[in-house]
């Protein structure tokens, strides 16, 4: 059934028609808002949040929006939201040295209407890390070879290894294999070129990738670190899970916060420059230490 409307004030003029149900649709949609109450009308409240961060000069997203501005507190509102709670993501990213960048997620509940408060300078073990590449001199990387001992059974991992010098360096001293990963593409590029050139394509992973997010080591018996203090302590926790006893960390001027190397040396290059470089080793009794945690 249709409604029909003529223009009788036109010459010639037109039938429309209009089906009925799409009147009543018409209809019910405007009685919907004319009659709708003040409380739904007002149900959908913002709330107003403090989000402290690690540095002042912080880049703060929350939801996929920038939220601007300087300060190591931030205050935003929220868009309108619905009764109840809503999931919301917090991204920081920051710079605590002139090599390193962080980046910290964290998703947090907040109830519409309610101020609500958010804590990102806390250390994360899902943190991530991104280091700018510095070249290891050749007789730097050979002695973080010879300090770590390297034999023939050993396997061989190096976290950013820019252009997989100290690597190639293990395997030339006798490792049997090598895992060389780098979160950059350029640098995995020349990485895999540097192996191939050397001979090593065969006992050589190269890797392209976030070394953080290798979780099993537990083939690698010898790991070669120039990281940064940051990386080092988010690896840390793998590092004592994952490697067997025996196995030696090696890392070129960076610590491993409470965890005191077993030797430290200081050397000077050939190319100019004093360097320090730390031993550690995986005892059964940090095995054991772990086990009680």
């Amino acid at each position: 059934m249709v409604a029909k409307a003529q223009h009788n004030n036109a010459p010639n003029a037109l039938d429309l028609e209009v089906p009925v149900s799409h009147l009543l649709s018409f209809a019910i949609v405007a009685l919907s808002f004319l009659f709708q109450s003040p409380a739904a009308v007002e149900r959908q409240l913002t709330s107003r949040v403090v989000v402290t961060v690690p540095s002042e000069d912080a880049e703060l997203v929350v939801n996929g929006r920038a939220i601007p501005g300087p300060g190591a507190s931030r205050a935003f509102e929220t868009e309108p939201l619905a009764p109840g709670t809503h999931q919301h993501t917090f991204t920081v990213a920051w710079e605590p040295n002139t090599y390193t960048k962080m980046t910290r997620t964290k998703t947090v509940a907040i109830r519409a209407g309610e101020p609500a408060r958010v804590d990102l300078t806390v250390d994360d073990p899902a943190d991530r890390v991104r280091v700018i590449y510095v070249p290891t001199p050749p007789d730097i990387a050979a002695a973080m070879v010879e300090l770590a001992g390297v034999r023939a059974a050993d396997v061989v991992y190096e976290p950013g290894c820019g252009d997989a010098r100290i690597t190639i360096a293990a395997i030339g001293a006798g490792a049997r294999r090598g895992i060389c990963i780098d979160i950059d593409p350029d640098r995995a590029r020349e990485s895999k070129a540097n192996v191939e050139k050397a001979g090593f394509a065969t006992r050589i992973d190269v890797r392209e990738g976030d070394a953080l997010d290798l979780k099993d080591l537990s083939e690698v018996s010898v790991v070669l670190l120039y990281m940064g203090d940051h990386f080092n302590m988010l690896i840390r926790p793998v590092l004592w899970r994952d490697l067997p006893v025996g196995s030696r960390i090696v890392s070129h001027r960076f610590l491993m916060g409470d965890w005191k190397p077993d030797r430290t040396i200081t050397l000077d290059s050939e190319l100019g420059g004093t360097y320090e470089l730390h031993l550690w080793t995986i005892t059964e009794e940090l095995k054991r230490r772990q086990g009680r945690r």
